[in-house]
């Protein structure tokens, strides 16, 4: 009895090693070649307070073609960024599950964290050559990407991921940051027969290319994570709903009046003939 619990004992050990080594598992991402600094757009978002200073923000540009979305970070004395892709509950290991890695920063030392600086910054062609790791982990099915950078920097960080192909974007959201999701031109949300925002946005503005933006601004929760989804549709959804209803309430308009006219047609000739057998009767009665 007892070498039978001994060897229960280690196999649930053995288990519980196992497990953990693969909940553990990293695997590194290589990125052969610097990304593309022009394909990305690098705005300089202040933070609402007073002081208007600028804050660790997260800004998603959703694209028309729905399969990728771009992704750019204002850092403030950063060394560390975890990036969870919008397959997060899938889990899947691809080849390259993060495109066109920029960064356009500087040592958080030597680099003071204000508009002028980050302007300068924005307009940079080429990549900064500061040293970092990416590596990929999944833990209870869920994927994360970890950037780790060779010191705390202040700037810009920018890189593309696959996006599902649906009008819906899915991503967690840290507490201690600003988050914003700018959708396509031409693309609203908000409307709950098409889609809307979940958790509702700070606020909703729009760009100066008309786009709509979404704000969710960090809460004094501390720093816990939180699952933003965002379903959006084209600007003319609900007037071409709209319309196909009238049109579809038109429709069967049209219908009930030729039914009700089919209707009174036969029961003017079922009238007609009542009449006619009616007047038949009367001839052979007089016969």
């Amino acid at each position: 009895m007892k070498m039978k619990t001994k060897i229960v004992f280690i196999l649930l050990a053995l288990m519980v090693v196992f497990a953990s080594g693969c909940m553990e598992q990293k695997k590194e991402i290589v990125i052969d070649k610097p990304g593309n600094v022009s394909s990305y757009e690098f705005e300089i978002f202040q933070n609402e307070s007073s002081n208007q200073t600028l804050a660790n923000t997260t800004t998603y540009y959703l694209l028309e073609n729905d399969t990728k979305v771009q992704v750019v970070h204002i850092v403030v004395n950063t060394s560390k960024l975890e990036i969870y892709p919008p397959d997060i509950l899938g889990g899947s290991s691809e080849e390259s599950p993060i495109q066109n890695f920029v960064q356009l920063v500087g040592p958080a030392n030597e680099t003071e964290a204000n508009p002028k600086t980050f302007e300068k910054l924005s307009s940079k062609t080429n990549t900064s050559d500061i040293n970092y790791t990416l590596t990929q982990e999944v833990i209870q099915g869920v994927k994360v990407i970890n950037l780790e950078l060779k010191e705390p920097v202040t700037g810009f960080i920018a890189y593309t991921l696959e996006n599902s192909g649906e009008q819906s974007f899915a991503f967690v959201k840290h507490d201690s940051e600003f988050v914003r999701v700018v959708l396509p031109e031409g693309y609203v949300t908000g409307n709950r027969v098409f889609g809307i925002a979940r958790p509702e946005p700070s606020s909703v503005t729009y760009d100066e290319k008309g786009r709509q933006t979404l704000l969710w601004i960090p809460s004094k929760t501390g720093d816990q994570e939180e699952t933003i989804q965002v379903k959006y549709y084209t600007q003319s959804a609900p007037l071409l709903f709209s319309a196909a209803i009238i049109v579809l309430l038109f429709g069967v308009g049209l219908v009930l009046l030729h039914y009700s006219r089919s209707k009174k047609k036969l029961e003017a000739v079922r009238g007609i003939l009542d009449l006619e057998k009616e007047y038949e009767k009367k001839q052979r009665k007089r016969k």
